[in-house]
């Protein structure tokens, strides 16, 4: 082997960047999915002998699926041709028989109804351009709700005394939860100072690991459970906000004011493009350490999940039968059960 690299001619570039290009061209997008959809069965309709539901099938490029063939040694190939107007179709996997038909409008019905990224789509091995961009901007989205703050003024356009966990620093909230968990001693002398006494609901908000989700969800979510609580007859104590606040920071809060039951509403450990998303933590007869088996969780509360209005309902009823049967968690679940 020589020490000299190998070079390559413009024709050749020219033909490898051909060929990327038209591999590129025979993406699926939204278009030839629509009007594979439109075009394909009516839903709802029986399936056919040999038909087979989406979940079963994957997608496939033309050149795999023979539509584009490789010649064979000393013959040529003809493509075969598809039964369906888009230029992609779908099959059953690779282990599983060629060629089975299927509903186009399934496709169209399971990608309209989650935000969750199924049926991408493949380029080899890979995930076709677009779907690895969308990968890296949704990523991006989580980073930023995790290192995003709460605006200024924040805690008294709710309404809510302000208060402040150890941690220093967002550095320092993010590298040692425990801080998180525990009011600095200003805020605690803050909160026996000012803090309501005895109720039957503490409700506090706290930002977590997306403070966006509180920013975006906190303004409509918490008046609206202040009236459902109120309605169903729990005494509710002066809100609070916390910041840089670990679920666990409502243990010491419902012990200092001597409440029957704590609320958090707290910003989620973010997933792909889910920076907006909110937790209620609902803890009875609080204690320091309390375990969260003790404890109940209502989340993905956001546009694209439970609505503000609905999870306010949610958390009421929670309240109730977690009341009812003096404690959350497996407790209430064991009550359930009898």
């Amino acid at each position: 082997m020589s020490g000299k690299s190998a070079a390559i001619d413009s024709s050749e570039l020219e033909a490898v960047v051909r060929a990327v290009l038209a591999q590129l061209g025979n993406q699926p997008g939204p278009a030839a999915v629509a009007a594979a959809a439109a075009a394909a069965i009516a839903p709802r309709a029986p399936l056919a002998p040999g038909e087979r539901s989406i979940p079963e099938l994957v997608i496939e490029s033309p050149q795999e699926r023979g539509e584009v063939a490789e010649p064979a040694a000393g013959a040529a190939s003809k493509p075969k041709e598809s039964a369906l107007p888009a230029d992609w179709r779908f099959r059953r996997p690779r282990n599983a028989a060629d060629g089975v038909p299927f509903r186009m409008s399934e496709l169209a019905t399971m990608r309209g109804a989650t935000p969750a990224r199924i049926v991408q789509g493949r380029v080899g091995t890979r995930y076709p351009t677009d779907k690895a961009i969308g990968l890296r901007a949704e990523h991006a989205v989580a980073l930023d709700a995790v290192h995003s703050a709460l605006p200024e003024g924040f805690a008294a356009e709710l309404g809510c005394v302000e208060l402040w966990t150890q941690a220093e620093d967002h550095a320092e909230y993010l590298a040692f939860p425990d801080k998180g968990r525990a009011l600095h001693p200003e805020s605690r002398a803050k909160l026996e100072a000012e803090g309501s006494r005895g109720a039957d609901v503490q409700i506090i908000a706290g930002d977590g690991l997306a403070a966006w989700a509180l920013t975006a969800n906190g303004p409509a979510l918490l008046p609206a459970l202040q009236a459902e609580l109120t309605a169903a007859g729990f005494s509710l104590g002066k809100p609070l906000l916390v910041h840089r606040a670990r679920i666990g920071v409502q243990d010491e809060i419902g012990v200092v004011l001597g409440c029957k039951a704590t609320v958090i509403l707290v910003g989620e450990r973010p997933g792909l493009g889910t920076g907006d998303s909110l937790s209620i933590y609902t803890a009875y007869g609080p204690k320091l350490g309390q375990d969260n088996a003790e404890k109940d969780c209502i989340s993905n509360i956001r546009p694209l999940g439970i609505p503000a209005d609905e999870a306010a309902k949610l958390c009421t009823e929670l309240l109730k039968r977690t009341f009812a049967a003096g404690g959350g968690g497996v407790k209430l679940t064991s009550a359930g059960a009898e």
